[in-house]
């Protein structure tokens, strides 16, 4: 029943062609929403960085990058869809010698800065 529902709510959000700020966010623990988002529409990560609040924003696109999907992850683990739409292109390539992150970003790990709004 949980697989149903999750299929209906993310098919739902693709073919919606992109989330619009005022549409109710679809949230569910990161690492179902990595999961499903890899098994039911074969995207995978390919981008990763952190926001200005803390917050984890990923990429999860396609191999072919015919379909992308851009998630936000609170510090309580929690992601939400943000955007999804089709034809990702990466353009430029990071600079050498730039500082990196690790692939496999723990949000948990993250504590939010103390007097941040």
């Amino acid at each position: 029943m949980k697989n149903l529902i999750y299929s209906a709510v993310f098919g739902a959000a693709f073919f919606m062609g992109g989330l619009t700020a005022s549409a109710t966010p679809i949230c569910l623990p990161r690492s179902e929403l990595a999961v499903h988002l890899a098994e039911k529409y074969g995207e995978m990560l390919i981008a990763q960085g952190l926001n200005n609040r803390g917050a984890l924003v990923e990429i999860f696109a396609t191999k072919s990058r015919d379909r992308w999907t851009l998630t936000e992850t609170d510090t309580q683990g929690m992601s939400c869809l943000k955007a999804t739409g089709d034809y990702w292109n990466s353009i430029g390539l990071r600079r050498t010698g730039a500082p990196t992150q690790p692939a496999a970003f723990n949000p948990m790990a993250v504590s939010p800065k103390r007097g941040a709004p």
